[in-house]
């Protein structure tokens, strides 16, 4: 017993001992435990793993992130970019502001019964902001009488007086005081705006005699009027250098006409000086084509 507990003693405290037994004999090649049993690790006890025979992953594990990272970012930039399209409110499409527009025009008249005048023209208008203009008017009329005109005649045995307009000419002011688009056939968006004109100009008008003018013996004469005009009308957008118009406009003057008792032979001087005013409105109905320059426009402000 004591024997065995002094071996256990020395094979405990002398590791060298150990390894001495564990080294190979010699001249044999062969451990003094080469038949014995390997002994088995316990329970407790875990292998320690070797660092060099496992794979490296974090540089796969960090290019995974960066990857994630990246798509994230891509999935936010796009929804970034898809919203930036959308805007509660949305600038005009147009601006006029310091541009001129050259809108050739025709119109007709509408509130006259007996004789119908068509004219043709245009408007030469500088926009000082987007809403005030001021402008030049010019037109050119044809007169046309009506059925009825020639019927009075018949039926009541008596002549109308009527004057003919020839040209006239103003100055306009304009305002702007709404704006607003629209849907067209579910596709388009066409935006519009109001505007309320107002001028003041003159005309050019002439007689048209009671009598037939046999011989010249009923000559006709012409008068120059002073002429306030008031007006409303739309505009659409419909390229950045076009527009169409669409509107109305009263023209109010006191014109002269040839007197009833006007004897044959008088001069067109003395007719004239002897004539009767009376007050005239010309109510039209217009529309036109808006060229503008430059073509083009800039916004100076973002969005």
């Amino acid at each position: 017993m004591k024997r065995l507990a002094f071996g256990l003693f020395l094979v405990l405290g002398n590791p060298g001992f150990v390894s001495a037994a564990e080294a190979p004999a010699a001249g044999t090649g062969e451990t003094a435990d080469d038949n014995a049993t390997p002994a088995e690790p316990s329970a407790s006890e875990t292998p320690e793993a070797k660092t060099d025979e496992l794979p490296d992953l974090s540089d796969e594990v960090q290019e995974a992130a960066a990857q994630k990272g990246e798509a994230a970012a891509a999935e936010a930039n796009a929804s970034r970019r898809s919203w930036d399209d959308i805007v509660v409110v949305p600038r005009r499409s147009f601006l006029k502001g310091k541009r001129v527009e050259l809108a050739p025009f025709s119109a007709i008249s509408i509130n006259d019964t007996l004789i119908r005048h068509y004219s043709f023209g245009g408007d030469l208008t500088f926009y000082l902001t987007d809403v005030f203009s001021v402008g030049l008017e010019g037109q050119y009329f044809i007169k046309e009488r009506s059925e009825r005109e020639s019927l009075i005649g018949e039926q009541f045995n008596r002549a109308p007086t009527l004057n003919k307009f020839k040209y006239s000419t103003s100055l306009v002011f304009g305002y702007v005081p709404g704006y607003g688009k629209f849907g067209l056939f579910n596709k388009y968006i066409v935006h519009w705006d109001l505007t309320l004109n107002a001028g003041i100009g003159v005309i050019w008008t002439e007689t048209i005699t009671i009598h037939p003018n046999v011989d010249n013996k009923y000559p006709p004469f012409s008068n120059l009027d002073i002429m306030p005009h008031l007006g409303i009308s739309t505009r659409m957008f419909v390229a950045n250098w076009l527009a169409l118009s669409i509107g109305i406009r009263d023209y109010i003057f006191d014109d002269k006409f040839e007197s009833l008792n006007r004897p044959a032979g008088q001069s067109a001087a003395d007719a004239k000086k002897n004539g009767q005013f009376a007050l005239t409105e010309n109510i039209m109905v217009f529309g036109s084509i808006g060229f503008y320059l430059p073509p083009s426009f800039q916004y100076k402000t973002p969005r």
